[in-house]
């Protein structure tokens, strides 16, 4: 018996030994990685979300999406697209959650995608709208009497992916997103949780054209950008047009969070972006490593009059979606990230040229917002490839995909 006792404690030192350490979420680093999970772009490829919370290589999984929002008296609806096998058990959604923290990941719940549904009208509904989510997803599920598919499980914040039809500009998004600090205040006010997120995922065009009432003029509060470096001309494969040094200017004069993080937003296949975007991976990293050593030297040039001088605004890349990427492929990429970080932060920023590219061009003095909106970039179009693994695919910008997958989604009102 006592030979019995011995070997299991002997195993277990050992398997404790050789497991590594488990990763705390940095907002300040430079290599994170995120992925959308739950709209399955890869059709019937979606693996359980604690599959992806088991890699290393992944810190933020953002849930999507909430497809219809509500200030009255309708209940939002949540788009999620079966898993692999078939199953849409919130429960086992729920333990996953709960796996994927004590692997110090971030989830949050994003907002929007395809078509219409979570249009905000007036201040009020903006304000009911975030009551809603704050009860359903957060804090806010104790005695609130809000149906929560994931139970008394807290999600991390908010990702907001808006994309309301043409006419509905966003006027009233930052008095959603006032409404949800003020929350998050007062529950951290109670001795609550102190780390609640609120990020967005624009397009790359600066600025988002719906999201710009809330991006611009320091109005609204963001944590992490996830930008759409694809379906557009600002795609890194561009390189004249590639504009992450407009929005890393953007973060350092005129971001009210003074430490926000902006994402490199990237398909994580070529089929992900059937309109463009895509690059082979290794490419992909060296663009990234470019960009983020851009950031510092331009963080190292403003050092002298910037009270903010150690803030590089790179914050990592963000794959769209998680069914496409491999645990080689994420692991590939936070090495490739953390590699180009420890280069750059040895050499000290050292006064090369920084933002090398060329910001977009100008027509006739407009801004790229009012020629994106001249175009009717944000009109809803369907298009479906039945013959395709990308069957179900839709239009994000006119002519341009969209990232919701609705044939494969189970709608749940709740």
């Amino acid at each position: 018996m006592a030979s019995i006792y011995f070997y299991a404690l002997s195993l277990t030192l050992l398997l404790l030994s050789i497991s590594s350490p488990v990763r705390c979420f940095d907002l300040e680093r430079t290599d994170n990685v995120a992925l959308y999970w739950g709209q399955s772009s890869q059709a019937g490829n979606q693996e359980p979300l604690g599959h992806y919370c088991a890699r290393d290589s992944v810190d933020i999984l953002i849930i999507s999406f909430v497809a219809k929002l509500s200030g009255n008296e309708k209940a939002p609806v949540l788009h999620i697209a079966p898993m692999t096998d078939g199953d849409m058990n919130y429960a086992t959604i729920s333990d996953d959650i709960q796996y994927c923290r004590r692997q110090g990941k971030k989830i949050l719940i994003s907002v929007g995608g395809y078509g219409s549904g979570y249009e905000l009208n007036s201040p009020a509904e903006a304000t009911a709208a975030a009551n809603q989510i704050w009860g359903i997803f957060l804090g806010g599920g104790q005695g609130g009497g809000f149906q929560r598919p994931f139970g008394n499980i807290e999600l991390d914040g908010v990702d907001l992916d808006i994309e309301s039809p043409v006419g509905q500009e966003g006027v009233y998004w930052p008095v959603f997103i006032d409404q949800l600090r003020s929350l998050y205040q007062s529950e951290s006010g109670r001795g609550g949780k102190s780390d609640w997120l609120i990020t967005a995922s624009p397009q790359c065009p600066f600025p988002d054209v719906i999201l710009s009432p809330a991006l611009l003029e320091k109005r609204s509060w963001f944590d992490m950008l996830f930008i759409q470096f694809y379906n557009n001309p600002c795609a890194p494969s561009n390189k004249e047009s590639f504009n992450f040094n407009e929005w890393a200017e953007w973060a350092r004069s005129s971001s009210l969070n003074p430490h926000v993080k902006l994402f490199l937003g990237t398909p994580a296949n070529v089929a992900a972006a059937s309109s463009g975007g895509d690059m082979p991976l290794q490419d992909l990293l060296a663009v990234a490593s470019e960009t983020m050593e851009d950031c510092e030297n331009a963080r190292v040039f403003w050092k002298g009059t910037s009270t903010n001088s150690t803030y590089n605004p790179f914050g990592g890349m963000a794959f769209w979606d998680a069914s496409w990427t491999t645990a080689e492929m994420t692991s590939t990429v936070k090495s490739g990230l953390s590699g180009s970080w420890s280069k750059i932060a040895a050499s000290g920023g050292a006064g090369s040229q920084f933002f090398k590219r060329a910001a977009q061009p100008v027509r006739d003095g407009e801004t790229n917002a009012k020629v994106s909106r001249s175009r009717g970039a944000r009109h809803v179009k369907s298009r479906i490839a039945a013959n395709s693994s990308r069957h179900g695919h839709t239009i994000r910008r006119q002519g341009h995909q969209r990232r919701l997958h609705a044939h494969l989604n189970r709608r749940v009102s709740i």
